[in-house]
């Protein structure tokens, strides 16, 4: 048996064609008519004017275009950060004003307005600052920059502090409540404002919208979705050459929402993992053929070097985690910074904890990241742990945080305190569409949700048979498995091992995921990407003969697994240790049998030999071994037997045959040896033979 690392929701059963399932997939995205979802575009944006403050900020920003004021555009190192950038420096740029742009460097300053930015600001001369992405929280620096006689306009989509900075000039997506939809990203707010300056021209970089929009992971609906629907119709032959570089270059054609997740997105973040996302603003804002090829190198070289620190990273992340912790806080200065967002997710995922990880520096400073899970709002628990840290921001469910490193325990301390009412231990909740008939896990039924982009839905797959397994790159499980149609479907799940240690031919799986298309050597075939799975019948997994079970004995379940590698004398002694672990998994070791003779001891050969030996009235050992054809141990517990019933006796390597009456009869059950040695063969009979068998055995002596 092996639990799901998540609580699954199942939203509907699986009695549902293939055409009612699209329709209910929309239902649950909140879409009553996907016909008019996904016909969204530009007619439904909405009036950039029903954002409060939005007359004053353009009028402000047409006013310093007027005065040859020096502007920045101040943003983020994500995709939703640049993009907002890019296409604020856009519209100001094609209306001729004096615009520069700055992004902060997550190694030097940290994320959003710091008080060295602000002071480089004030050097600099500048005398209007527009965040984008950012600024909500910047109270006090905001101030510093009012103070200084620089006007600051805040254009942002995160969670304020209680108090505002103190600027007129703030545009947000939500905290102002006029705007009818509040699920805008960094980049969307921007876009309004560009749209309020000159619609007709930054419409054409529509598609700089639907990247941050995808990318920031916004809810793609109402509004958000026109900007996706009218971003997908021009990226393939985008307004921005940068863009159409990009494509290019990784040889690919942008058909829907995963292609952006998965192929663009991380390719513009892996600039802010790695050094200077500044790079990603210039491939998106400038047309310079040779500045935009070389903007792409670096964009590859930072993604090849992200994901090696990656792996890198989360190996060692895990190595130091604490099973008894009940919240993760792990610190190391061999961590890079620029990927301790995604190692936090993994190890949150991994372990179902509260979870942050923090690099060190030489001064003793720690930066880090946090993802939680569940119920849990990281803002309210930080905002609790305020005296212990420097500074914090994000969203609920991912924060960064700044603080000293001394305050890391007292901080972990806090944390668990704060959680202790509840166990921190919570298993996160994901929402499965519904249970997949196994007669839609095909092609055709696949190519049906990429016609609607749904391909990213999350299906339950129930009882798999399991054919076999097999371990990818040392990490990645993958498992071939029998349908119930007869058909079969390969499973992948990508970054763990423990499943190929812990499953095992003939077990039924269940798995929830999304379906994909495989293609190799010019064939395709589907397949399932798991994200989580259970067994719930109790496994039997068979190490008798498996070359690696030294290394699969890192996986096994210590809690409620039993390992069966010792000798047992008898059944009983077995059942007895079933009953005591109640195991839900069994792990058959290399040495679950007897190694004692390679005869068996039966009627026939005892008949045959007490013939031999009643025949010859004495005979030696090494005779009658020879006659019998047995082993030197095998004979010594058949003299044993016979020395036990008064049929022999020996001396000096000879056996007698004792005098008995005619028709003397004998039970077998009266010799201790002979039933010892029974038992001890019933269960090596049970140990050394089939899986299903030895599997039937423990259900019996569990029942």
């Amino acid at each position: 048996m092996i639990l799901s690392k998540n609580k699954w929701n199942i939203l509907y059963s699986n009695n549902y064609s293939d055409y009612e399932i699209i329709d209910i997939l929309h239902k649950i995205k909140g879409i009553d008519d996907y016909v008019s979802y996904f016909n969204l575009g530009f007619k439904d944006f909405y009036d950039p004017y029903l954002f409060k403050n939005m007359d004053i900020v353009v009028k402000k920003i047409k006013t310093s275009i007027k005065n040859n004021d020096k502007i920045l555009i101040y943003g983020d190192y994500d995709v939703d950060g640049i993009t907002a950038t890019s296409i604020l420096y856009r519209i100001l740029k094609e209306k001729g004003a004096d615009v520069y742009f700055k992004l902060p460097n997550r190694f030097q300053t940290g994320y959003g307005l710091s008080k060295d930015v602000v002071k480089e600001i004030i050097q600099d001369r500048f005398n209007l600052v527009i965040t984008v992405d950012n600024g909500i929280t910047s109270v006090d620096e905001v101030k510093e920059l009012i103070d200084n006689g620089i006007t600051v306009i805040v254009t942002d989509h995160h969670e304020p502090k209680e108090s505002l900075p103190p600027t007129p000039y703030i545009v947000h997506s939500y905290i102002l409540k006029d705007y009818p939809f509040d699920g805008l990203c960094g980049a969307g707010v921007a876009f309004k404002i560009a749209e309020a300056i000159d619609k007709d021209y930054i419409r054409k970089y529509v598609d700089l919208l639907m990247l941050g929009t995808i990318a920031d992971m916004m809810p793609q609906i109402d509004e958000n979705r026109a900007f996706i629907n009218e971003g997908l119709k021009r990226i393939n032959d985008s307004n921005v050459p940068g863009i159409r570089a990009l494509l290019d270059n990784m040889g690919i054609k942008i058909k829907g929402v995963k292609d952006i997740s998965y192929n663009i997105a991380p390719k513009l973040n892996a600039l802010g993992r790695i050094g200077d996302a500044s790079i990603a603003v210039d491939l998106l804002t400038t047309d310079n053929k040779e500045k935009i090829a070389q903007d792409i190198q670096n964009i590859m070289d930072a993604d090849r070097l992200r994901k090696e620190l990656t792996i890198q990273n989360t190996e060692l992340a895990y190595k130091m985690i604490d099973e008894s912790e009940p919240v993760n806080v792990i610190y190391s200065n061999e961590f890079y910074e620029g990927v301790l967002g995604i190692i936090a997710q993994k190890v949150m995922k991994k372990t179902s904890k509260i979870t942050g990880v923090f690099t060190i520096d030489q001064e003793g400073n720690a930066r880090g990241s946090f993802r939680t899970i569940g119920e849990y709002n990281l803002l309210d628990l930080l905002e609790k742990c305020s005296d212990l840290l420097e500074k914090f921001g994000g969203h609920e469910k991912a924060c960064g945080v700044n603080l000293s490193a001394s305050n890391l325990k007292p901080l972990k301390d806090r944390l668990i305190s704060l959680t202790s009412q509840k166990t921190a231990t919570v298993l996160p909740t994901i929402d499965v569409a519904l249970s997949l008939n196994h007669s839609l896990i095909n092609i055709d039924f696949l190519h049906n949700l990429e016609q609607f982009s749904l391909e990213d839905t999350c299906f339950l797959f129930k009882d798999l048979t399991v054919v076999n397994t097999s371990l990818l790159v040392d990490k990645h499980t993958k498992l071939k498995c029998k349908l119930d149609n007869g058909k079969y479907v390969t499973v992948i799940v990508f970054n763990d091992q423990s499943l190929f240690y812990n499953i095992s031919p003939m077990d039924k799986i269940s798995f929830i995921g999304e379906l994909k298309i495989n293609t190799y050597l010019n064939s395709s075939y589907i397949q399932i990407v798991a994200s989580d799975y259970q067994v719930e019948h109790i496994q039997v997994i068979d190490y008798r003969t498996r070359y690696d079970f030294k290394e699969g004995e890192k996986y096994f379940n210590t809690e409620t697994g039993l390992l069966i590698n010792n000798n047992f004398d008898n059944l009983n002694d077995l059942t007895l240790l079933i009953k005591e672990e109640a195991p839900n998994i069994v792990y058959l070791g290399p040495n679950a049998t007897h190694i004692k003779a390679k005869e068996t001891i039966n009627l026939t050969i005892l008949k045959h030999a007490i013939f031999i030996i009643d025949k010859e009235v004495k005979i030696s050992m090494m005779i009658l071994q020879k006659e019998l054809k047995v082993t030197r141990d095998t004979l010594d517990v058949i003299i044993k037997i016979f020395e036990e019933l008064n049929l022999v006796q020996t001396q000096g390597g000879v056996v007698s045959s004792l005098p008995r009456e005619k028709g003397y009869r004998v039970n077998l059950e009266t010799s201790e040896t002979y039933k010892t040695y029974m038992a001890s063969e019933e269960v090596e009979f049970l140990l050394t033979g089939p899986v299903d068998k030895i599997k039937e055995y423990i259900i019996q002596a569990l029942e």
